[in-house]
């Protein structure tokens, strides 16, 4: 838990670091999917934005089984997001990523497990200050951590290695603004 506390104190200090366009949060509207099937995967994210090409994406994910004293998986991690050219559509990758794995049933204590992902996506805009970012979120993409992702399969019945999200949230200005034609 202290290294989960010190995960986010270290980055509630990067925000003052020249943000120019905004700080966004948002929800994944594809964890209702979750309804349906035997696992549910809730995912919010918080992205930085700290130049036209570069921002900083922190998302929480819970993965659970939808029955009484089930295994549950909670992750978090810090993404680099590069725009290229300042566009829109945006490569986002895994600097560090881990997880806390509970699965009662095995009668395991709760273990750390470090992964690594990659997405794709494309931020949307919405006046006035909505976001929407649809993303394909691939798992593993250079298959370092096959045993880790395999054990995931395991317990879970729908642990895609591939999955997309549709995230929707609000954005916020963060920095320094202009006064007086400065």
């Amino acid at each position: 838990m202290k290294k989960l506390t010190s995960f986010f104190v270290v980055a509630l200090c990067l925000l003052p670091l020249g943000a120019r366009a905004g700080l966004s949060v948002a929800a994944d509207l594809v964890s209702a999917e979750s309804l349906f099937f035997d696992t549910a995967h809730l995912r919010m994210d918080v992205c930085l934005d700290l130049t036209e090409e570069f921002g900083l994406r922190l998302p929480i994910t819970v993965t659970a089984e939808r029955i009484k004293g089930g295994p549950y998986w909670v992750e978090g991690g810090i993404f680099l997001d590069y725009h290229p050219l300042g566009w829109p559509l945006f490569l986002s990758l895994s600097l560090a990523q881990v997880g806390v794995l509970d699965d009662r049933r095995a009668g395991d204590e709760p273990r750390v497990l470090f992964l690594n992902e990659m997405a794709v996506g494309w931020a949307f805009a919405i006046p006035p200050g909505f976001v929407l970012t649809p993303m394909v979120i691939i798992r593993d993409p250079n298959r370092v951590f096959e045993g880790e992702y395999a054990e995931m399969g395991d317990i879970f019945t729908h642990y895609p290695m591939v999955r997309c999200s549709l995230l929707f949230g609000w954005t916020f200005p963060v920095g320094r603004t202009k006064a007086g034609g400065e």
